[in-house]
């Protein structure tokens, strides 16, 4: 995960109506990280992540797309087939 910026705790005081519009951002006290903000889409992307990670039927599927054996098909194709 990329956090988009590192901002002190006064500064996220200061400015957090604006921050807040921000994916993500690190939130730093005497020049190390003490918490993160992640927006709301951010968190939902996160949590459907790990239930997918979490499902076999998508993890034999991933397997079988990062090896190249996954069969794709057109539209049509699918159209044509469905309806046979």
């Amino acid at each position: 995960m990329k956090v988009e910026s590192i901002v002190n705790v006064t500064q996220a005081q200061q400015k957090l109506p604006r921050l807040i519009k921000r994916d993500s951002f690190a939130i730093s006290r005497h020049g190390k990280v003490v918490g993160f903000y992640l927006s709301k889409d951010r968190i939902e992307a996160l949590i459907e992540t790990l239930e997918l990670m979490g499902n076999p039927d998508f993890l034999r599927a991933l397997e079988e797309y990062k090896s190249g054996k996954m069969k794709f098909y057109d539209v049509d194709e699918l159209d044509a087939e469905m309806s046979a």
